[in-house]
């Protein structure tokens, strides 16, 4: 089998019936052809320029003739520069390629690539509603949001601040408040997170995290700036609730870095920003040998969500809900109208079929009528 060309497109899924006047964003499709037919199917998140900028320079004379059963070494050749010529591409773009190449992988193979990674744990997989924007809302807002989740069936939920690391300390009495008016509002029994997302200093998150503490918490995200590995041990050696962070790292030796210094409760590898499934699985087995839960960030509704659920099920240590959000792809239906049969929840979870590979196909029609030239 030889890798025969890679295409990038961008589409813009259909409006959903239900929800005519709903943003749908448009979205990065990744196609690896190969000579015996086969697609391997990822996506990207950079713009369509970008990204066909490093897929017509360097990608395409790398891999077209490449036999793509070979992750490892495809991922090493785009991520690394081994082989070949210097690459070191950015691991969003690797990722993207890397999840097309396992994709590719289990359709040979004819299995579900969570059997290729060992087998699955599970196959229906509980999802927390992610809610964010949290800078913006009143509680009442951030409130409404979760209860609509649970009116859909989600058990599970986190609200999101969105500071980001350049807005430290600006409002965390409001914080604080969303996260209470949740809490209370919320059965006992029912799990909920707080995602600071890198916007306290070390002395803020210690006040937030005991606060949050007394009111009840399920994990305390990205407490400070990604940066400050010093500081997050401070955070994780004075607060006793889950402490967790790990989205923004891009290699499984970035999280070895991050344990041996900081040494954080819960890890949340993405499986685009970690440079794709070769490495979200290496970051998993690095997570054993630390003893270490896993709980892993790709809430984007499609294929990359689809790829991060197959790595999770295979995973035994995967006790705990992954990330749901539609925030950034709008309602699922219109990203599930892509594919001939689309993985999408039942309620609070997904199970994952055993169809081979991701298990999603492209509907052509839907597809070629979607593309936006």
């Amino acid at each position: 089998m030889k890798i025969t060309d890679i295409r990038i497109n961008r589409v813009q899924p259909p409006a959903v019936a239900d929800a005519p006047e709903a943003r749908i964003p448009q979205r990065l499709i990744v196609q690896v052809l190969t000579d015996e037919g086969i697609t391997g199917l990822g996506e990207g998140t950079r713009s369509l320029k970008v990204f066909n900028a490093y897929n017509d320079d360097v990608i395409k004379p790398l891999l077209v003739g490449m036999d793509p059963r070979q992750p490892r070494q495809i991922w090493e050749t785009l991520a690394l520069g081994t082989g070949q010529r210097a690459t070191r591409l950015p691991p969003q773009i690797v990722g993207a390629i890397d999840i097309a190449i396992w994709d590719i992988m289990g359709k040979a193979a004819n299995m579900p690539l969570y059997a290729l990674f060992g087998g699955a744990r599970r196959r229906e997989i509980p999802l927390y509603w992610s809610r964010g924007n949290g800078w913006t809302k009143e509680p009442a807002e951030m409130l409404a949001e979760v209860q609509e989740g649970y009116d859909r069936g989600f058990r599970a939920f986190k609200v999101r601040m969105d500071w980001r690391d350049y807005r430290q300390d600006h409002n965390p009495a409001n914080d604080l408040a969303i996260f209470q008016a949740c809490r209370e509002w919320l059965p006992d029994d029912v799990p909920l997170s707080f995602d600071a997302n890198n916007g306290y200093s070390v002395p803020t998150a210690i006040e937030q995290g005991r606060r949050f503490e007394e009111l009840g918490i399920a994990h305390f995200e990205e407490p400070l700036p990604q940066y400050d590995i010093a500081g997050l041990k401070q955070v994780v050696d004075a607060l006793d609730c889950a402490v967790s962070t790990g989205e923004q790292e891009i290699s499984a030796w970035r999280f070895r870095d991050l344990l041996e210094m900081a040494n954080p409760d819960i890890l949340q590898p993405d499986v685009l920003n970690v440079g794709g499934l070769s490495e979200m699985n290496r970051v998993y087995e690095l997570a054993s040998a630390f003893n270490k839960v896993v709980m892993p960030h790709s809430p984007i509704v499609g294929t990359n969500l689809v790829a991060s659920l197959h790595s999770y099920a295979a995973v035994t240590n995967a006790v705990r809900p992954h990330e749901f959000s539609e925030e950034f792809t709008g309602p699922f239906q219109a990203s599930a109208a892509l594919f001939k049969e689309p993985i999408v929840p039942d309620g609070g979870t997904i199970t994952l079929p055993d169809r081979p590979g991701l298990g999603l196909e492209l509907d052509p029609d839907v597809f070629e009528k979607a593309i936006v030239e």
